[in-house]
């Protein structure tokens, strides 16, 4: 696999990591969250996390302005790897921009602003769809990583 490929793919890997910390201080049951009792337990950073969102938009698009400049066979596994991994990157937007609707709307929950306790479950379920649809996805890139990361380590020890 090709530095640059592997790059892109640790880049986007980051990101997930960070949007699933996000989600559980979200989404997470917590006593802070049923007793938000000033100075013993710090309520959530809603607006931090809907500015981190944001800049996490701006990066996914940043990875696929990469993954253009990156010109293997379409017909390659690496191709391939990229042409799913650029699919992946656009299904996960659309669960990051849900996330970073439902944060707002909690944030304006917390300052005293409507969002009933259905809203915030039926927002709840709509992102869930929308992670499984970039879930089914993500299988498939990392059959697609593990292929090409064998494949690479059988290629390291014929030339070695």
């Amino acid at each position: 696999m090709d530095n640059s490929t592997f790059m892109v793919a640790k880049k986007v890997n980051d990101l997930i990591r960070e949007y699933v910390s996000i989600e559980d201080e979200l989404f997470k049951p917590s006593f802070r969250k049923v007793l938000p009792i000033p100075g013993i337990f710090r309520p959530v950073p809603y607006s931090v996390h809907r500015e981190r969102l944001e800049e996490m938009l701006s990066e996914l698009e940043s990875a696929k302005k990469d993954i253009r400049s990156l010109k293997p066979d379409s017909d390659s596994q690496e191709g391939e790897f990229l042409i799913t991994l650029r699919a992946y990157i656009n299904a996960f937007k659309v669960g990051l921009s849900e996330l970073f609707r439902i944060c707002g709307r909690l944030q304006n929950r917390s300052e005293g602003k409507g969002y009933s306790r259905e809203e915030y479950k039926q927002d709840a379920i709509e992102l869930r769809k929308m992670e499984m649809e970039y879930f089914a996805i993500g299988k498939k890139l990392n059959t697609l990583f593990s292929e090409l990361m064998e494949k690479d380590s059988i290629s390291q020890e014929a030339e070695g």
